[in-house]
C-alpha cells in the first residue's frame, strides 16, 4: 500500500484559442505586486518578451506565471494549491478587464502535479517466468493509470504515473515519484485542486484495491 508523502509542485495550464493580450496582462499584474517581464512592441504588430526566467512572465512569492506564444498557453505554477488558485483567479480577472474572456477563449484547462509517495513494492505478485532465458524471473511494475473512457486528444483526460525511485527499491519502504496530468472543465479542476492531497491519497488506495499487489 502506498501513502502520499506530499505534493511538490502544482501547475494549472489554460490553452487559449486566440492569443491573449500579454502586454495588458503584465501591466495589470504589475499593479497587483507581481514582478513582470518586459514586453516590447514591434512596428510589424508583434512583440518581443524579455522573460524573467525561461518562459516566466511574472512572479509573486513562490508562484510563477509562464507563457508560451507558440502554444498560446498560460501556466500558473507553485508549491501550494491555495496560492496557485489565487493567482489563477487574478490572471483571469485581469484578462477579463482587457476583453479576454476565459469562458469563451480557453480551449481547455489542465492540472499537472508532481508529488512523492512511499510504501511497499508496487509490483504484481505473480512474476513473469524468465529463469530459462535470463536466470531470474521478472516483476511487472505498473506505472501508468489513465481514464478508462478517455481520449488523450480530448479536453477531458486523466493520466497518473507512479514511478519507483529505483535507489530505494531494496529498502523496506520504497519511494515513488507521482506525476499527474488531468484535463477537464475549470470548475472541476478547481474543486480537485482544493482537495488535491485527499483525492490523490484516495486514488492510490483504490488502485491498490483493484490491482493484485
Amino acid at each position: 500500500m502506498l501513502s502520499l508523502d506530499g505534493v511538490e509542485s502544482i501547475g494549472v495550464i489554460s490553452a487559449w484559442i486566440l492569443e491573449p493580450d500579454l502586454g495588458a496582462l503584465l501591466l495589470g499584474l504589475g499593479k497587483r505586486g507581481y514582478a513582470t517581464a518586459r514586453v516590447r512592441l514591434r512596428s510589424d504588430g508583434g512583440y518581443v518578451i524579455k522573460f524573467l526566467e525561461p518562459g516566466v512572465v511574472a512572479i509573486k512569492g513562490s508562484t510563477y506565471i509562464l507563457y508560451s506564444p507558440e502554444r498560446r498557453t498560460i501556466t500558473v505554477e507553485g508549491p501550494k494549491a491555495e496560492e496557485v488558485l489565487a493567482t489563477l483567479s487574478e490572471v483571469e480577472e485581469v484578462l477579463r478587464g482587457t476583453g479576454n474572456r476565459p469562458e469563451r477563449g480557453v480551449l481547455f484547462y489542465e492540472l499537472r502535479v508532481a508529488a512523492k509517495a512511499s510504501g511497499g513494492r508496487w509490483a504484481f505478485r505473480k512474476a513473469v517466468g524468465a529463469k530459462d532465458l535470463l536466470g531470474f524471473d521478472i516483476l511487472a511494475v505498473p506505472v501508468s493509470f489513465v481514464s478508462a473512457d478517455g481520449d488523450p486528444y480530448s479536453a477531458r483526460w486523466f493520466r497518473l504515473e507512479v514511478r519507483p525511485l529505483w535507489p530505494s527499491w531494496s529498502d523496506e519502504r520504497v519511494r515513488y515519484a507521482l506525476l499527474l496530468a488531468y484535463r477537464d472543465g475549470r470548475d472541476r479542476l478547481v474543486e480537485t485542486l482544493k482537495r488535491l492531497e485527499e483525492l490523490l491519497g484516495e486514488i492510490l488506495k483504490r488502485i491498490n484495491a483493484v490491482l493484485e499487489i
